[in-house]
């Protein structure tokens, strides 16, 4: 049977393998992991379990997918795995979230039975991609976050390539069945990151003005989506609002009747995918938990909507 600390042992091998110098790596896992050469040889062999915190260190740092190493997933279903995004620090970095994020709902859209099911704590991205100046700030931020500067925020700084590649998510976004669960909450905190940033004088009246002109298109366009029940293209759009969200920003992706992934957020831009049954079965079982709490909005809602949008407006308009 495929067990827990076979499993560690198998990743401490592919790490090793996959460089030289022993030595050499020893020293760099000690520093990832924060311990010492004892406690990294009681992890090597397999004594001492990992931690999901510790997975994700490893999988950033020696760009290794972790659920390609799982193998005889009903035996080891219990074993927390992931896949995790390199974090950003540049363009280039940006650039690769978007090929990989595309290449993913292309993998969906190409099975008629898809289904995506988000919970928006914040605005999901994939919202506002084909806005460019929103498109451009958030680059801006995730940007300016890792190189912990404070520069001032102009949409014509950012590489047109991405500015397109956002907006080829959008319009993927739309060709797939989609549920969402909303928060009133839930564009508080780009609302808010706009202010901040207006108000510390690093963006212009005029960019100011130009979001939130994006903002209130990127709502219009939310509402005429749970009011016709369907995406600008035509497939089937369903919103439930909820008064909180206990799962994370995160996403479930029913591929195929024997396909599923969970993609969640643990920072920032990274998420963790996963197709292990057991993260699957439990996102599931919360977005169960929150369809029964909330509230599914439809045409016949039209009265709760448009209380939805007038809280969010009036927000909007105070920047």
């Amino acid at each position: 049977m495929f067990t827990p600390n076979a499993f560690q042992k198998q990743l401490f091998e592919q790490i090793f393998g996959a460089t030289t110098g022993k030595s050499k790596i020893t020293v760099d896992l000690m520093a990832v992991l924060g311990c010492s050469r004892a406690s990294l040889y009681r992890k090597r062999t397999g004594s001492t379990p990992l931690t999901a915190d510790e997975l994700i260190k490893l999988a950033n740092h020696f760009s290794l997918s972790i659920d390609a190493l799982r193998t005889h997933s009903e035996e080891n279903s219990h074993v927390v795995v992931c896949t995790t995004l390199p974090p950003i620090e540049n363009y280039a970095d940006i650039d690769f979230y978007l090929d990989n994020t595309k290449r993913n709902l292309e993998l969906a859209i190409s099975q008629p039975t898809a289904q995506l099911y988000f919970t928006a704590k914040e605005v999901p991205l994939y919202r506002y991609m084909d806005m460019p100046g929103l498109s451009a700030f958030r680059y801006y931020l995730w940007i300016m976050e890792n190189m912990r500067k404070n520069e001032r925020f102009d949409p014509k700084d950012i590489p047109q390539e991405l500015i397109d590649k956002g907006r080829e998510l959008t319009n993927l976004s739309e060709e797939i069945k989609s549920t969402e669960f909303w928060v009133p909450s839930a564009f508080d905190n780009l609302i808010g990151q706009i202010k901040y940033v207006a108000d510390s004088s690093r963006m212009s009246n005029r960019v100011k003005d130009q979001l939130k002109e994006e903002l209130d298109i990127v709502l219009e366009n939310l509402v005429q989506n749970v009011k016709s029940e369907q995406t600008k293209k035509g497939k089937p759009y369903q919103m439930i609002l909820c008064h909180y969200l206990t799962l994370s920003d995160g996403a479930l992706v029913e591929i195929g009747p024997n396909h599923s992934e969970v993609m969640f957020s643990y920072g920032s831009i990274n998420y963790m995918k996963s197709s292990n049954p057991k993260i699957i079965n439990a996102f599931r079982r919360g977005l169960r938990y929150h369809k029964l709490e909330g509230q599914t909005l439809g045409a016949l809602d039209g009265d709760v909507i448009d209380e939805f949008a007038k809280s969010v407006r009036l927000k909007i308009n105070e920047l």
